[in-house]
């Protein structure tokens, strides 16, 4: 991994011969389903109401620029999961995927929106309470499955260098969660990005493209 400063002198969007969000995408995803797919025991992923949800923070300096790096180059981060780092120009249409690459999410959360992640084998009905609060709370949110969860822990949000993963779906703690740290990034861009392979369902407005107003339906609900 070539380490450059201030975006590695490659702006973000579609660059010729660099980053259209369309080619050369094998690099960091081939499309294949196993990304997606459960292939272990289903049970091992059940939500326990003993295991408490991990919130981490990762310190990033006031003057870090995120790089971009164009397809000719692997990117790699030293976290698992992580919650900045650099990334690819084009990030990636909002909205829910079959899966898409940290390599592209990670763009995302530096717009300021908020990332889910759900092993493929985490519960369904887990999974599917947690991304309507998702959609409901902001515009600007990428749903996406990925087999580098804990079966302990097989659901994680995620924002600008924060992370909080959990076994089980607590409306409540999701909630505060996002309205806490989601749109808190170095860039405020609302323009939808140019990468939608494995696209599912894109994003619908909540408030507004600004996302000004985030999780209102449910801080009242939650009285948070």
């Amino acid at each position: 991994m070539i380490q450059r400063e201030a975006h590695g002198g490659i702006p973000m969007g579609e660059i010729e011969n660099c980053d259209d969000g369309k080619t050369h995408l094998d690099v960091d995803y081939a499309g294949t389903p196993e990304q997606y797919t459960c292939f272990g025991n289903r049970l091992l992923y059940l939500p326990n109401p003993e295991i408490h949800p991990v919130l981490e923070h990762d310190h990033i300096p006031k003057a870090y620029s995120a790089p971009h790096y164009c397809m000719n180059e692997t990117i790699t981060y030293k976290r698992t999961i992580p919650s900045f780092g650099g990334h690819r120009p084009v990030w990636p249409q909002y909205g829910e995927y079959n899966y898409l690459p940290t390599q592209r999410w990670l763009h995302s959360l530096e717009h300021g929106a908020v990332v889910m992640l759900y092993h493929p084998c985490a519960n369904y009905n887990e999974v599917v309470h947690l991304k309507d609060i998702v959609r409901n709370c902001m515009y600007r949110h990428i749903i996406t499955a990925s087999n580098d969860l804990h079966q302990d822990r097989p659901l994680a949000l995620l924002t600008w260098g924060n992370r909080m993963f959990m076994s089980k779906f607590d409306a409540p703690i999701a909630v505060k969660f996002i309205s806490t740290y989601a749109n808190r990034a170095p860039e405020t861009t609302t323009k939808n990005g140019g990468y939608s392979m494995g696209l599912t369902q894109p994003a619908k407005k909540v408030s507004n493209e600004k996302d000004n107003k985030i999780c209102e339906k449910f801080t009242q609900i939650y009285s948070l």
